[in-house]
């Protein structure tokens, strides 16, 4: 069965990276699991010693 209603949208998330220096990043994903699941994708290939934190993200993002 389809799901009804309206779609989910696609929202900005602010990742930041601490590790040596602090990184701050917007991912677009719909929800915060999805986000989560990048960055933790993210870190583990870019920065494997490295921690993070996904919170919701309410400035202008341009695409």
């Amino acid at each position: 069965m389809a799901r009804r209603g309206r779609p989910s949208v696609v929202k900005p998330w602010l990742v930041t990276i601490s590790g040596g220096t602090t990184r701050k990043i917007v991912i677009l994903a719909r929800t915060q699991e999805e986000a989560e699941e990048r960055a933790r994708f993210m870190v583990k290939q870019s920065f494997p010693f490295s921690t993070f934190s996904v919170r919701r993200y309410y400035g202008r993002v341009s695409a």
